[in-house]
């Protein structure tokens, strides 16, 4: 589920309650049709009891998911809004520091580079499912000017206990001074920047190798 909302967010606070709504009214009205004719509007016969509770349950699905994009949408609006915001504009610029040896970086250091920026956390789900994609994208992909960067705010040592754990291929790093559309607990988030510095495309949500690679491999052909 985290998978499927942070993967369509867009579509999901631009339709969602929308395609909610509809399907409650939708689901009611059969559910009346289903039982005008029949004392206290009951169904008759076990499909038709069948078809009432699949309903019932479709409606109570929808209506949670209903109040669940109404929850979300004014804080995911603003971020939206604000990654449309960076699209086609260069990076700004920001520190960090890779995990490896502590050493400073700035973005534009890399320069020149195909980044895939990617900012996730160690209580994300969906960001430690797709690490392992990342890893085996850099590997293949590193001799052709790929840069990978899993940016995280979290402290040092947090990551590296991650990192004992299941080792980075990718340049891990962090950083409290990454600030891009307000990102907070919106993860995974990941910014393609080409080879100009500039951010052309970003995804919200996880995804695969298959994925990453499509989006990439235009660019580090060019």
């Amino acid at each position: 589920m985290e998978d499927f909302i942070g993967n369509n967010a867009k579509f999901i606070i631009q339709w969602g309650q929308l395609i909610a709504a509809t399907i409650i009214i939708t689901a009611i009205f059969l559910l009346y049709l289903l039982g005008k004719n029949n004392k206290y509007f009951l169904p008759k016969g076990f499909l038709t009891y069948v078809i009432a509770i699949i309903l019932i349950f479709l409606i109570l699905i929808c209506g949670m998911a209903f109040t669940k994009v109404t929850r979300m949408k004014p804080r995911v609006s603003v971020v939206l809004n604000a990654l449309e915001v960076l699209h086609n504009k260069p990076a700004p610029s920001f520190d960090f520091n890779l995990l490896a040896d502590d050493s400073k970086k700035n973005i534009s250091d890399y320069k020149g580079k195909i980044i895939l920026l990617n900012y996730w956390a160690t209580w994300c789900a969906p960001c430690i499912k797709e690490m392992p994609e990342l890893n085996r994208l850099q590997k293949k992909y590193q001799d052709q000017g790929l840069v990978i960067i899993a940016l995280s705010d979290e402290d040092k040592e947090t990551l590296m206990k991650f990192a004992n754990k299941k080792p980075f291929i990718v340049s891990a790093a962090y950083s409290k001074e990454f600030n891009w559309a307000d990102i907070q607990s919106e993860r995974p988030m990941t910014f393609l920047i080409n080879r100009e510095g500039i951010i052309v495309d970003y995804f919200t949500g996880g995804y695969d190798y298959a994925f990453f690679e499509s989006k990439i491999i235009n660019y580090l052909n060019n």
